[in-house]
């Protein structure tokens, strides 16, 4: 994670005492309006106390308390922000018993992975606060033992260094989190999506299962269901993680075989997104990174981190083991599969899948035909071993010749789709399905659904 997050200017002692003395200055002005006064500031040890990645807590914290104060039945009459040298304060104006608005507070910080960094003063309206003893708590917890806090401090149990370090382990984590609820959501959305795309020739959607008649749709939306959490893990892993793109894939890899096992379990054995699972976890890896390190997401900075961390998957095609039909196929002739595809840096989707994608929602397609035409054009550039396994070249190349030929005649959506349900009828017929287009599919809808979407995460973060 970006180290320029955990950096900032240290102010003079002087502005930090001048600090203290503005915000009891404030406290007076503000409790003669009445309402009881909520003061949220960030526990902040150490020389440095004003940062990104501080400044973002901080903010997290208001937003907490805001979510908090809310949920307790407690009215928000008033709110401001102040920027100080020494910190960031929120005061929150709120219509409420000080007791009972102390106890939502102290849950709050009980709770949320932040809370312990926050520090959340109830004042009567004397300008006294409302102590944690009067409501029967104990006194707050160190950050590194289970003695109290103020104990730990008055006697220097442990270096401000370590301290300091601990506080921004706790803000990273919680960055951390952040991240990989919003690429698991994009990559759980794009599997959604793919299976909901209607028509997909020999595939399951919608109106029929096409080839498949171990599986339906409601298959499909028990696996997606269940990934969320694994694509969730691996941008966290990949926010967190400090070593090379390569070494990452071995970071995941247990999470991946994990999630193949709750797949099955939800299926009953049934393999609905192995693909995915590989393609869309190492998508999940690098755009984690990417979000960790502050930079800026776009297709051709998230597909070509995706190759550098799945370079090293290329291996397996050359070590004995598992009896897998990628590895077959590629003994055979050569063809790399979905490894080869992801270590490349998922070429067909650069080249085939969002272009095509982006074409058609410009020509005023509505999203279902959109998808239909990105899958089409994959259909038919994807060397897809999922072909090869049921149909041999000849399914393959019967595929492709058939997408490419419907993708050059038809010059509008209904036509697109009258051509596609065709060729489901023929596909289904003869045991054909693209499911490794499919895969391809999910991939190209997860970076179009990460890009587009990237500047709101931002903005949601404040970062």
């Amino acid at each position: 994670m970006n180290k320029v997050w955990t950096e900032g200017p240290h102010p003079t002692l002087e502005q930090v005492l001048q600090s203290r003395e503005e915000r009891a200055q404030r406290q007076k002005e503000w409790l003669k309006r009445g309402g009881t006064l909520v003061v949220l500031t960030l526990n902040m040890p150490g020389p440095c106390k004003r940062f990104p990645l501080g400044d973002w807590s901080a903010r997290q914290g208001a937003k907490a308390l805001r979510r908090q104060l809310s949920g307790w039945g407690f009215p928000l009459l008033e709110e401001k922000e102040y920027t100080t040298p020494a910190g960031i304060e929120y005061f929150l104006r709120v219509e409420g018993q000080p007791r009972k608005i102390k106890e939502a507070a102290l849950f709050l910080e009980e709770q949320e992975p932040l809370g312990r960094l926050w520090d959340a003063d109830v004042l009567y309206g004397t300008g006294e606060k409302v102590s944690r003893q009067e409501l029967g708590r104990e006194e707050r917890q160190c950050l590194l033992c289970p003695r109290p806090a103020a104990e730990c401090g008055r006697s220097r149990a442990h270096g401000l260094d370590q301290v300091v370090e601990e506080v921004h382990r706790r803000m990273k984590q919680a960055l951390a989190w952040e991240i990989g609820a919003f690429c698991g959501a994009c990559a759980q959305r794009a599997l959604l999506h793919e299976v909901c795309c209607t028509p997909k020739p020999g595939l399951v959607d919608g109106q029929n299962n096409g080839a498949h008649r171990d599986m339906d749709r409601f298959t499909f939306l028990d696996s997606a269901a269940v990934l969320g959490d694994y694509f969730a893990a691996c941008a966290r892993e990949g926010a967190l993680f400090q070593g090379s793109p390569e070494e990452l894939l071995f970071r995941i890899r247990p999470l991946g075989l994990r999630a193949e096992e709750q797949m099955a379990r939800v299926t009953k054995g049934v393999n609905t997104h192995k693909g995915a699972i590989f393609s869309l976890g190492i998508l999940c890896a690098g755009a984690g990174r990417l979000l960790g390190e502050g930079v800026a997401i776009d297709e051709e900075a998230l597909l070509s981190l995706a190759g550098q961390i799945a370079r090293p998957a290329l291996n397996d095609l050359e070590k004995q083991g598992a009896d897998t039909a990628g590895r077959r196929f590629y003994q055979r002739s050569g063809v790399l599969g979905v490894r080869g595809q992801a270590a490349q840096g998922f070429p067909q989707v650069r080249q085939w899948g969002l272009p095509q994608l982006t074409k058609a929602l410009g020509r005023g397609y509505s999203w279902n035909g959109a998808c239909a035409q990105a899958l089409c054009a994959l259909m038919a550039h994807t060397e897809d071993t999922n072909l090869l396994h049921r149909g041999g070249e000849e399914g393959l190349y019967l595929v492709q010749q058939q997408a490419a030929a419907l993708l050059e005649q038809c010059q509008d959506e209904q036509a697109l789709e009258e051509g596609l349900f065709r060729l489901d009828s023929l596909f289904t017929e003869k045991n054909l399905s693209p499911g490794g287009s499919a895969d391809l599919l999910a991939v190209t809808l997860f970076v179009y659904f990460i890009v587009a979407e990237r500047e709101c995460f931002d903005i949601a973060l404040g970062l």
